[in-house]
């Protein structure tokens, strides 16, 4: 939190390096607060599996979220409450 701005960024990478990447933050920020990954079936389509890992520690938080079958995951850091914020209706 900079003068009332509320500030975050959000890193994209590949799908294929997820282990990779996953191993690197775990090593770096510690055991995540939940890792889920769950499988979604679906009609008529294949089913979709999708990797949820939350990392939090005061007001700070990291969300990475990957559908295996994209070809992108990503990766919102935040401070305080980012997603009301930049949501919000002005």
């Amino acid at each position: 939190l900079k003068k009332d701005a509320v500030e975050a960024f959000d890193v994209r990478f590949d799908t294929k390096e997820l282990e990779r990447f996953l191993s690197f933050l775990k090593s770096r920020y510690g055991k995540p607060l939940s890792e889920v990954k769950d499988s979604y079936q679906r009609k008529d389509r294949p089913d979709r599996h999708v990797v949820k890992v939350l990392w939090e520690s005061g007001k700070d938080r990291a969300v990475l979220t990957a559908q295996l079958e994209k070809r992108r995951a990503s990766m919102l850091v935040s401070r305080g409450n980012f997603d009301e914020e930049i949501y919000r209706v002005r």
